[in-house]
């Protein structure tokens, strides 16, 4: 299980990072001079399949929900959110913004979800729950996806969107990688048996450590080194970073681990060989990228070439 596990992680290591490489050389200057634009549409892909795990976790518990209604949304929710990339320039004179793309994305797909509750009133029992799980569909997939997408456009820079991507990515995996071999090693107090009976206290704090080594990593080596790019920040900003983004990446896990547990499932689905499904890869995901996002903002960090 271990080795199988281990060739999904690599061979989606090297799909993310051609990825990216392609997405970086598409948003030059000499290009198309839109970041973003695989990013975007690999997202939005990943946003419809997540939907369709989601209402797969719901549906021995809703009748009546609609997988190809929630892709579809969820797709269409992300999709707006990456509307930014269509401009080479984005106009000075727009007042919507990053956020307000995510909201208008959000709004549009929350009220469809009730607009057709509305027209099959009477046919189906519970259009409340229904709503109300569409509805945190579409948040769940929004603190990941739409967040992700703030990241590529960070500061409208190219080169800085990919690294703040490959940071955020690599502090959360490389603390789940040290918290597994941590736990395995060290681990004897559990850190929330009923919900993820393998987790332990001594493998969260290894998680920690981790998380600070990969953003050290980044910042240190990769982004200057490899990247080019040389990022302005006060030294203690890595620790910052890597154990805050840590801490809600094992919140992000708990809070899938919950939803499956209240489903009585092991996986989100079974089409990643040894790892699960979407959800099961990126739930560790979902609350960091948000804190990651205002990170990155908050820390005032420009950089220079």
């Amino acid at each position: 299980m271990l080795s199988l596990r281990l060739f999904s992680a690599a061979c989606l290591v090297s799909a993310v990072l051609l990825g990216l490489y392609f997405d970086y050389w598409l948003g030059l200057p000499s290009q198309t001079g839109r970041p973003g634009i695989i990013f975007g549409i690999v997202v939005t892909l990943a946003a419809a399949l997540g939907a369709g795990e989601m209402t797969q976790l719901f549906r021995g518990q809703c009748q009546g929900l609609s997988m190809r209604f929630a892709m579809f949304m969820g797709g269409l929710m992300i999709a707006i959110c990456c509307i930014p990339i269509a401009w080479r320039d984005y106009p000075a004179d727009c007042q919507v913004g990053q956020f307000g793309w995510m909201m208008m994305g959000l709004t549009a797909v929350v009220g469809f979800a009730f607009l057709v509750e509305m027209l099959r009133f009477g046919k189906q029992p519970n259009p409340t729950d229904r709503i109300a799980r569409y509805g945190l569909t579409f948040v769940y997939l929004l603190l990941l996806f739409g967040f992700l997408i703030a990241h590529r456009r960070l500061q409208g820079d190219n080169l800085l969107g990919i690294v703040a991507v490959i940071c955020l990515i690599t502090t959360v995996k490389m603390s789940d990688t040290i918290a597994y071999f941590t736990g395995k090693t060290l681990g004897r107090r559990k850190l929330a048996p009923r919900l993820s009976p393998g987790k332990t206290v001594e493998g969260a704090i290894g998680s920690v450590v981790g998380g600070c080594l990969g953003t050290a990593i980044i910042l240190f080596v990769v982004s200057p080194l490899v990247c080019g790019l040389t990022i302005e920040k006060q030294w203690w900003w890595f620790l910052v970073y890597g154990a805050t983004i840590t801490l809600f990446g094992i919140l992000g896990d708990l809070a899938e681990s919950l939803l499956k547990r209240d489903a009585e499932i092991k996986d989100s689905s079974s089409w990643i060989p040894g790892m699960g499904g979407l959800l099961d890869v990126v739930d560790s995901l979902v609350f960091a990228a948000p804190v990651s996002y205002f990170l990155w903002l908050l820390a005032d960090l420009p950089a220079s070439q």
